[in-house]
């Protein structure tokens, strides 16, 4: 180098002390400025610069929702199709089948094709220049382990349970998804009939004002009975728009099971208050609970899991075993000045861990602690899952048994309220229990609205935890 040059590398490293000073010492401590843009105080929001995805855009629904009404089959077929989480759950599994595909190319040999490419001058011992070299010399490797005492075994078998795991991951996926389906289709079915209940109750309660008003003019009623019918049709109005919000979030959530946006009308039919609940199951809760031990999605997660830990354990094991293995090469060369020549060579490794400083020792130890937790998680989700199905059958059982008595209290509502409409007409009833027969059947209505939805709830939730469908569907 001349010394020009080193005259100028000797400034800037002089200068670069001298500028660190001048910055404050922010070049030393910070050559990076990874604290540019961080708040200046622990309250304040940061808002620095990303290069986030961008959101999907949500495409416009294919089918018009609002234009018929679609029954809970075709939401439930639609959803599975369309909500993000079983999709998510389906590349994940498809995920954990290519990982058994890396597993099982351990089984295969490597070939490998390396082609160094070089040009080269160097200077003699005795002070003149050897004439630049040119050499092209690609070679082929293959290696090819002969023998592990079961490593590649075990990584296989790890990696199928785990793909095990997955597959049962995506199927409680499904499960999820159907059922959040069917309850959001039957809370829109019970705020819908509750929506129409509210507005009879308005309906009935303006009648009463009108009443009122009459008999009032007439002198028949008092001042007294006229404000409380105002009083009632204002509550009735109250509850009335209250009712349309909750029916309007109950319709964003079916919407959003679908995989649809919130707004999307979705046409379904009336739930009628005449029909009747699902009928009972001929299975006992014990036939359902050994079912359950053989289709609930969870349960076998849980095995699945511990076959994966079980696998791991002897992987780990093995890795601390002797491997032997066979290599080979050929290559040939080209370089200027000299004669092509080939290379080749053939061997075999055995290679004998001998001492890691434990850490084999506490891996083992530590995959066999894995393994004992997985047996023990999946002792838990056995007697959990009989739990929930023992719940689930007996709280579907409720809803069926307190049916009737609802469906009588509604019968006996709406004849009691038509008694005391004729005395009060007649001057034999006060307008206080016309609003009391006429809020006892407003309550009977949500009494057996809700233990009609309940039931079918219920139904479904019995359905899930089996791990299949049971009974009827829909109402």
């Amino acid at each position: 180098m001349q010394p020009g040059r080193w005259s100028s590398l000797g400034l800037v490293l002089a200068l670069v002390p001298v500028s660190s000073i001048a910055m404050g010492g922010g070049l030393a401590t910070d050559p990076f400025s990874t604290l540019h843009g961080l708040p200046s105080a622990p309250g304040v929001l940061w808002q620095g610069e990303t290069q986030l995805p961008p959101l999907p855009k949500v495409a416009p629904a294919a089918e018009d929702w609002a234009g018929r009404d679609w029954t809970l089959a075709e939401l439930t077929a639609y959803a599975l199709g369309h909500n993000p989480q079983t999709a998510a759950a389906w590349n994940g599994l498809r995920a954990q089948a290519a990982a058994l595909g890396v597993a099982e190319s351990a089984w295969l040999p490597t070939l490998t094709l390396s082609t160094p490419i070089s040009r080269r001058q160097a200077v003699s011992t005795a002070g003149f220049s050897v004439p630049v070299r040119n050499s092209v010399s690609p070679n082929l490797t293959l290696s090819y382990t002969l023998w592990d005492f079961g490593l590649r075994r075990a990584k296989v078998d790890a990696a199928r349970a785990q793909e095990w795991v997955a597959g049962f991951t995506q199927n409680q996926s499904i499960q999820a998804v159907a059922f959040s389906v069917a309850q959001a289709y039957y809370q829109v079915l019970g705020d819908r009939a509750l929506l129409l209940a509210d507005r009879q109750t308005v309906a009935e309660q303006e009648k009463n004002l009108e009443a009122a008003e009459l008999l009032h003019r007439a002198g028949q009623a008092t001042i007294g009975a006229l404000y409380q019918a105002r009083a009632a049709l204002a509550q009735a109005r109250s509850t009335l728009a209250a009712q349309e919000q909750t029916l309007r979030a109950s319709q964003g959530a079916l919407a959003a099971a679908l995989g649809l946006a919130p707004s999307t009308a979705i046409g379904l039919a009336d739930l009628r208050l005449e029909a009747p609940p699902p009928p009972g199951l001929a299975e006992a809760a014990e036939t359902l609970m050994q079912a359950a031990e053989k289709a609930n999605p969870a349960l076998q997660e849980s095995r699945a899991q511990l076959a994966v830990a079980e696998a791991n354990v002897r992987s780990t094991r093995a890795a601390g075993l002797p491997s032997l293995a066979v290599s080979g090469n050929y290559g040939y060369q080209f370089q200027n000045g000299f004669a092509p020549g080939d290379t080749w060579g053939l061997g075999l490794t055995l290679t004998v861990p001998l001492f890691t400083g434990f850490n084999r020792h506490y891996q083992i130890r530590q995959a066999q602690a894995q393994a004992d937790q997985a047996a023990a998680q999946l002792r838990q989700s056995q007697s959990t899952t009989l739990a929930q199905v023992w719940q689930d059958y007996h709280n579907f059982q409720g809803a069926l048994a307190s049916y009737p008595g609802a469906r009588s209290s509604l019968e006996n509502a709406e004849k009691a309220l038509e008694v005391v409409r004729a005395q009060y007409r007649v001057g034999q009833a006060t307008i206080q229990d016309v609003l009391l027969a006429e809020s006892s059947l407003a309550q009977a209505r949500y009494t057996l609205i809700q233990k009609l939805v309940s039931s079918y709830v219920a139904l479904a939730q019995l359905s899930q935890a089996v791990g299949m469908p049971l009974g009827e569907a829909q109402p």
